[in-house]
């Protein structure tokens, strides 16, 4: 009896275990040493957690994301560049470089090996004047990017990320920024690039074997398992930077880390990964759970347009596990009415119900569908948007449907008048073809009679003698039919 006693219990504890281990999650962020950091879903751009990630700070070399996405977007990576003297002259001879010299003749997919895998400032520097045509003009094209991206606290005065007090950016934009570059077409390819060798150019007999400084994509003691890749930056002023990814099934993450210490970068966004991967789920909000708006268009107090606002798909979020979607308050931003010519920019801002220690607070603002169409003019309250009554308009309309009234009268009497006309025409000729027929055939009163004669026939009866022999009108089948 013992055994099958012990047997339920392990059967039991088999079975509903995994179900209470699942059930266990932090809801609490895990502390951090790094002075600002960042977690983003690279899907959506949704932020899950975050520590100060709108303060402006030093970014160091994951400045060079931004520099790499432009160099892939605008030109062919087998193209070749000569290397010029200010590019190989102005960086601190100190800091990181692969020792290109001026004259130096290299392909641009080179520069963004040494670029991402080697963090070579240098390399940083031609590829802004092969893309640029200059240092200057290629980091006006870099803020320009940024506040595309959408990057407004960003602002770049190098390529590289050596220190300039001007030079500056914040962990949220450092995530957009990334976020984008990864969507840039091959750009995966030299982001979790482990080594790379550059062959010998016509100022180097040798290669150069390039290694990634980053650990938590190749082996070491802060391998993360699931890491997709990642770029790192060291100052004096920046202290340690970095920008990783990490996926896991479904969901691929980033991770920035700013102002932190050499290996507590790595402890950081391993800790952040592991919250992040462990207490989110994705919550779907259907298009049938979303609303649709019929907003119109005025232009003075009168409506000319109206704009129909619709979801266009289903909306993904990732929400702590302690959250359901009646935790989420979802508020449309649209107005009650719109001018005429102003911009149409519906969207929805989710954001949760109160304060949360376990997860970022606003899930984002998504952008709604709309379609413009005409409508009839009409007058309406500018204050409330609703359609104000007019006499006038009935009375136009009145006298409208009265026109179309008479109008159909009047067909209805000229055709009853022309079917009149055609009736007594076709009673005229008939009787005219009548009269025709009678003077080409016409009938006497004697030939009448002589037609309506009918034979006379004598019959004798020979066996009855006494009887005087007498005519007897023979009359015919049709006669008798007749009567």
């Amino acid at each position: 009896m013992k055994r099958y006693i012990a047997l339920l219990l392990i059967m039991t504890f088999t079975v509903f275990l995994p179900f209470r281990a699942s059930a266990v999650y932090a809801t609490e962020v895990p502390a951090t040493a790094s002075q600002t950091s960042v977690v983003m879903d690279v899907s959506t751009g949704q932020v899950l957690v975050e520590k100060g990630m709108e303060q402006r700070m030093y970014p160091a070399s994951i400045t060079k994301i931004m520099t790499v996405l432009l160099a892939l977007e605008n030109a062919d990576t087998s193209t070749v560049h000569t290397m010029s003297y200010e590019a190989t002259h102005t960086i601190d001879a100190n800091s990181t470089h692969i020792a290109l010299t001026e004259g130096e003749q290299i392909t641009l997919e080179d520069l963004i090996y040494a670029t991402m895998v080697a963090s070579a400032n240098d390399a940083a520097n031609g590829i802004a004047e092969c893309i640029g045509g200059s240092i200057d003009q290629f980091v006006v094209m870099m803020n320009e990017k940024a506040k595309e991206i959408g990057a407004v606290n960003t602002h770049f005065v190098n390529a590289n990320g050596l220190h300039d007090p001007d030079h500056y950016t914040t962990a949220y934009d450092m995530a957009l920024i990334t976020q984008y570059a990864l969507g840039v077409e091959g750009f995966r390819k030299y982001w979790c690039a482990e080594e790379y060798t550059i062959q010998p150019t016509n100022k180097q007999s040798q290669a150069r074997n390039l290694g990634t400084q980053h650990s938590m994509f190749v082996e070491s003691q802060f391998t993360y398992e699931g890491c997709t890749g990642g770029k790192l930056g060291y100052t004096d002023e920046a202290r340690h930077t970095s920008v990783t990814t990490a996926k896991r099934g479904d969901l691929e993450l980033i991770c920035v880390t700013m102002s932190s210490q050499k290996y507590e970068k790595y402890e950081d966004t391993a800790a952040l990964f592991d919250y992040c991967f462990d207490s989110f789920d994705r919550v779907t909000l259907s298009k049938r759970s979303l609303k649709g708006f019929v907003i119109p268009v005025l232009d003075g107090d009168v409506q000319v347009q109206e704009v129909r606002i619709y979801p266009d798909n289903s909306i993904d979020l990732e929400l702590h596990r302690q959250y359901s979607v009646d935790d989420l308050n979802l508020e449309y931003q649209v107005p009650e009415t719109y001018r005429y010519g102003e911009d149409v920019l519906p969207s929805l801002q989710i954001t949760l119900k109160g304060e949360s220690s376990s997860m970022y607070g606003n899930l984002g603002s998504f952008p709604l569908q709309f379609s413009l169409n005409d409508t009839p003019q009409q007058k309406v309250d500018a204050a409330t948007g609703l359609p104000v009554k007019d006499n006038s308009i009935f009375w136009k309309n009145l006298l409208h449907i009265l026109k179309w009234v008479a109008i159909i009268c009047a067909v209805v009497v000229i055709a009853f008048f022309l079917l009149v006309v055609s009736v007594r025409v076709r009673h005229y000729l008939y009787r005219k073809r009548r009269k025709k027929r009678r003077v080409k055939h016409p009938v006497t009163a004697g030939t009448q009679l002589t037609q309506r004669q009918r034979p006379v026939h004598i019959y004798v009866q020979p066996n009855e003698p006494d009887r005087h022999p007498h005519t007897k009108r023979r009359t015919s089948d049709t006669g008798k039919r007749r009567r």
